[in-house]
């Protein structure tokens, strides 16, 4: 019995995936692909680039989880209002170079005694 509950949560949670609508935010590399985007490594961060739909699709449920796009964009707006970037997982922060500076010993001068 116990399998059999285990099952049927796993196939239900499998569908609410499946039928989460487009206007839900992505946040994985999963959900950009689902909403038909792309993943990219860029400077050593994860970032998702998906299309926004066109104002004439956001409203028809129709379009919905047909890998059409998003609705709304919770990252970076692209190409005016066209696509989307958004960060999936930051780069990492860059060490910090210290510069050591060596002392500059300053040498005698004399003056040129032909004055």
């Amino acid at each position: 019995m116990g399998k059999l509950r285990l099952a049927a949560t796993a196939a239900a949670l499998t569908v609410a995936a499946f039928a989460a609508p487009a206007f839900a935010q992505v946040s994985s590399a999963a959900d950009c692909e689902y909403e038909g985007g792309e993943v990219f490594n860029v400077q050593g961060a994860t970032v998702c680039l998906v299309q926004i739909r066109p104002e004439e699709y956001r409203e028809n449920e129709a379009y919905d989880g047909q890998q059409l796009g998003v609705n709304s964009c919770n990252g970076d707006t692209l190409a005016n209002g066209t696509f989307c970037k958004i960060t999936l997982v930051p780069a990492p922060a860059k060490p910090e170079v210290e510069e050591t500076v060596e002392p500059v010993v300053a040498e005698d001068v004399t003056e040129d005694e032909s004055n």
